[in-house]
């Protein structure tokens, strides 16, 4: 072995201990990649075993991944679900991990496949037993009384047959003896229908029909259609008064928390959003990640000047949709995280967050994304890439972009 390459050889002894103690510890990925090195390292001799080792690490990345796509079913997460199991079947070497991988995926593809057709071809009594299948049992027990003619009523409001389905179910209203969850369907009718004023009184009706230890999720579905009807008439302290009757219906559920804490958040109220999403972030513990509440949970750190925790929470979601190959990230988010990148010094950083964002969804901002990523470039005195933002920045501007064409066309020419 020549002098130069003695210098510059890995230890392929140290190598496999290293990643002996990362595949105990099961991060199976950079075991992986410890093994490949001591690979290349080895002498033919030992390759067998390493290579051995490092198809081991697969199944273990690919065992990983089945456990995630498992945990998002139980969330109802099927697309993120399906992108685990590909991602397993891609490094999975065990036929057994293979196998097991597959057949979740033809399981998700066929109840897909039957939720299509359904939907397509969904029969009245299909309908029917659908909403059935969402009531509980008090709920049941007065919509059975009614009789077909609540079902007829509930399938025109499926069908999006709202002022019929208003009308026959203020028919059963007007002969009920002691209508209670009735209400509630009167209420989503009259919205739906457009008469606001009315359907909120429903709505108001349900609640105060209902015990304090029943309804649940109609319970709950009702104060937040009522907190946002508040919101919308600016009534703030009607708002919060509804949001703590959805925390009332379900207390150890964390998304009436993070309804309130959103609407705290979007009303200027930093702290007190921050800790009513705290509440939040520990409810959810039971139900897995939401990318929703570490966005709120930054940016009310944001909002209550705490720009550390606002950056590690904004982070936390970009994770989540990187580790899941999405790099289409929430604008939101990226741009707020953007800002405090770019208030640390972090230009760079800010930068890639603009440039990620001018590729993405949120197509009718793109000129402004592509203008903020050539500008901090500039900053950067990267001049030939800032150039190429710039440029394109200027091609997105239409009339209604006057202040940002006049900002793109000062730094163009600077």
């Amino acid at each position: 072995m020549s002098l130069l390459k003695k210098l510059f050889s890995a230890d392929p002894e140290a190598l496999e201990q290293k990643a002996d103690a990362l595949y105990a510890a099961s991060d199976f990925g950079p075991a992986k990649l410890a093994y490949e090195k001591a690979l290349a390292a080895s002498p033919e001799g030992a390759q067998a075993a390493l290579a051995d080792k490092v198809r081991r690490c697969t199944d273990g990345i690919a065992r990983q991944r089945i456990e995630e796509a498992r945990a998002y079913l139980a969330q109802g997460s099927i697309e993120l679900a399906e992108q685990e199991l590909e991602g397993a079947l891609e490094v999975a070497a065990d036929d057994a991990v293979r196998d097991e991988a597959q057949s979740l995926l033809d399981g998700l593809e066929a109840k897909e496949a039957q939720e299509q057709a359904t939907s397509q071809e969904m029969t009245d009594e299909e309908r029917v037993a659908l909403l059935m299948g969402q009531w509980h049992d008090a709920q049941a027990d007065e919509y059975d009384s009614y009789g077909d003619a609540l079902l007829d009523a509930l399938v025109a409001m499926h069908k999006e047959q709202f002022d019929d389905a208003r009308g026959r179910l203020e028919a059963l209203l007007a002969d009920a003896p002691e209508p209670r969850y009735l209400w509630l369907e009167v209420g989503r009718a009259r919205l739906l229908a457009g008469d606001v004023p009315e359907g909120k009184e429903a709505l108001q009706r349900f609640l105060g029909a209902v015990q304090d230890d029943e309804g649940g999720e109609s319970k709950l579905a009702a104060n937040l259609a009522l907190a946002r009807l508040a919101d919308e008439a600016e009534e703030f302290e009607e708002a919060m008064g509804y949001f703590e009757g959805a925390v009332h219906a379900l207390p150890e559920d964390y998304r009436p928390y993070l309804a309130m804490g959103a609407f705290l958040r979007g009303k200027g109220h930093g702290a007190e959003a921050l800790e009513v999403l705290q509440t939040a972030l520990e409810l959810s513990k039971k139900a897995g990640t939401d990318w929703r509440l570490l966005e709120e949970l930054g940016l009310a750190s944001e909002l209550a000047a705490k720009p550390a925790e606002a950056r590690s929470f904004l982070e936390q979601v970009l994770e989540f949709f990187t580790n899941h190959q999405i790099t289409d990230f929430p604008p939101t988010t990226a741009t707020t995280l953007a800002k405090l990148y770019e208030a640390e010094g972090r230009l760079d950083r800010a930068a890639d967050l603009y440039r990620a964002l001018s590729q993405g969804s949120d197509k009718e901002q793109h000129a402004l994304y592509h203008y903020e990523a050539g500008r901090l470039l500039h900053a950067l005195g990267l001049a030939d890439e800032a150039r190429r933002m710039l440029t394109r920045a200027d091609a997105l501007t239409n009339e209604e972009d006057a202040e940002l064409a006049e900002r793109v066309a000062a730094l163009l020419q600077a």
